[in-house]
C-alpha cells in the first residue's frame, strides 16, 4: 500500500472523508457501495462493491452459453471492469471499459448499433466491429452494468433481443 499524505479526522457519526481527487482517480460515485475489509495489520482496507462481479461466475457460464449456440462474442461488465468474455478474455477481463460505453449503458436502453454508430468498448482498443448489441443490466431502476456482442461480420438485430435476455436474467439473480 501506498500513503497518500492526507488525514481526515472520523466524525461523531463514525464517518470518514474520502479525498475528492481520490474518488475521482478512482471513479467513486455518490452513493457507490463500498466494501470494508480488516487487513491482518489491522488496517481497514476500502474497496469499490460490484454485485455484477459477484455473479461473476454465473456471467462467465451465460457468456460461453451465448458463444456456443451464436458463434459471436458475449462480453459482460459492471459500470467499470468487463467480468465476463466468451473470447477474447485476455483482452477484455479485469480492463476498464471505455467511457463510450459506460455513457451508453447509463442511457438505460438496449440498442442495436452499427456502422459509424459502434463504440469503443476498451479505453484502447484497435479491434473493429461491423455491428454490436448492448443492453444495460438494471435493478431497481438503477444500472449495475451491460452485456455487449460485439461482432466483426455483422451479426443482425437478433442479437439485440439476445443481451435483453441475458441482462434480465442476470438482474433476476442480483
Amino acid at each position: 500500500m501506498k500513503t497518500i499524505g492526507i488525514v481526515r479526522r472520523i466524525d461523531e457519526l463514525g464517518r470518514v472523508v474520502i479525498p475528492k481527487e481520490l474518488r475521482r482517480t478512482m471513479h467513486l460515485k455518490e452513493g457507490e457501495e463500498m466494501e470494508v475489509f480488516v487487513a491482518p495489520d489491522n488496517s481497514l482496507v476500502l474497496k469499490k462493491y460490484s454485485v455484477v462481479k459477484e455473479l461473476a461466475d454465473l456471467a462467465q457460464d451465460y457468456a460461453d452459453i451465448i458463444y456456443s449456440i451464436t458463434n459471436t462474442n458475449c462480453l459482460i461488465c459492471d459500470l467499470d471492469y468487463f467480468v465476463a468474455a466468451s473470447i477474447d478474455k485476455n483482452v477484455y477481463l479485469n480492463n476498464r471499459i471505455s467511457k463510450a460505453l459506460e455513457g451508453f449503458l447509463m442511457n438505460r436502453k438496449a440498442e442495436y448499433l452499427k456502422g459509424d454508430k459502434v463504440i469503443n468498448l476498451l479505453k484502447e482498443e484497435d479491434r473493429v466491429y461491423k455491428d454490436m448489441a448492448i443492453a444495460p443490466i438494471m435493478v431497481g431502476g438503477d444500472v449495475l452494468g451491460g452485456i455487449i456482442m460485439p461482432s466483426p461480420k455483422g451479426f443482425g438485430e437478433l442479437s439485440l433481443k439476445l443481451v435483453e435476455v441475458a441482462s434480465g436474467f442476470i438482474a433476476k439473480h442480483i
